[in-house]
C-alpha cells in the first residue's frame, strides 16, 4: 500500500480541493430551517442524478461485493416529508472506466464525512432519521463502507489518478450546479 502522503486518496483529495471548497461554501452553515431545505433540494438533485448513473453499472470483479451506498429511497421520502420538488439536472454520463467509477465514487461514498457534520446540524433543527433527516442516517449508518472503499481505491489494478479526479470534481460541480439550481427555483417561489 502507499504511505499517506501518495495515497490514491491524497491524489484525489487534491484534484477535488478547490470544487469542495467551492461547495461547502455554497451550502453555508445550514443553520436555519430555510437553509437546511434548501440543502435537501440540491442535495437531492445531484445525489439522484448521480446515482441514476450507477443505475446498472457493471461493477469490476475485484470490488468482490462491495457497493456504495444507495441514498434514493430515502431522499425520496425525506423530500415526500418536506414537500420539497428538487431541481432537475442534466443526466450524469455513466462511468466508461474503473479509474472514473473510482473518482465517482470517491466523491459519493466521501460525502458521508460530511454527512456525519451535517446530520448534528439536522438535529440541532429538529430533522431527524424519522423526519426529513433519513438520508443522512442512511448515508452515516455504515463507516465501514467507506474504509472499505478506501482499500478498494488504494489497491485497483488499474488507476489513471487525472482521469479519476475528473471524475470526481465532475461530481462536486453537479452538486454546485443543482445547489445553484435549487437556489434559482427558491427565488422563483419568492420573487
Amino acid at each position: 500500500m502507499l504511505n499517506a502522503e501518495s495515497s490514491r486518496r491524497a491524489a484525489l483529495r487534491a484534484h477535488v480541493h478547490e470544487a469542495h471548497e467551492q461547495l461547502d461554501h455554497l451550502i453555508g452553515d445550514l443553520a436555519s430551517v430555510g437553509g437546511y431545505r434548501r440543502y435537501v433540494a440540491g442535495i437531492a438533485g445531484f445525489r439522484l442524478a448521480a446515482e441514476n448513473a450507477l443505475h446498472g453499472q457493471i461493477y469490476p470483479t475485484w470490488f468482490e461485493g462491495w457497493r456504495p451506498v444507495s441514498m434514493q429511497r430515502s431522499l425520496s421520502e425525506d423530500l415526500r416529508c418536506l414537500g420539497i420538488v428538487p431541481p432537475e439536472l442534466k443526466a450524469i454520463a455513466a462511468p466508461a472506466t474503473d479509474s472514473a467509477l473510482l473518482g465517482m465514487l470517491y466523491t459519493l461514498e466521501g460525502s458521508a464525512l460530511g454527512g456525519r457534520v451535517i446530520a448534528r446540524r439536522a438535529a440541532a433543527l429538529g430533522f431527524d432519521a424519522t423526519y426529513g433527516a433519513s438520508h443522512l442516517a442512511e448515508q452515516t449508518a455504515k463507516p465501514e463502507n467507506w474504509r472499505s472503499f478506501l482499500d478498494l481505491l488504494e489497491n485497483a489494478p488499474e488507476f489513471d489518478a487525472d482521469e479519476a479526479g475528473r471524475a470526481a470534481a465532475t461530481l462536486f460541480r453537479h452538486a454546485r450546479d443543482a445547489v445553484k439550481l435549487a437556489d434559482r427555483a427558491e427565488e422563483k417561489v419568492d420573487g
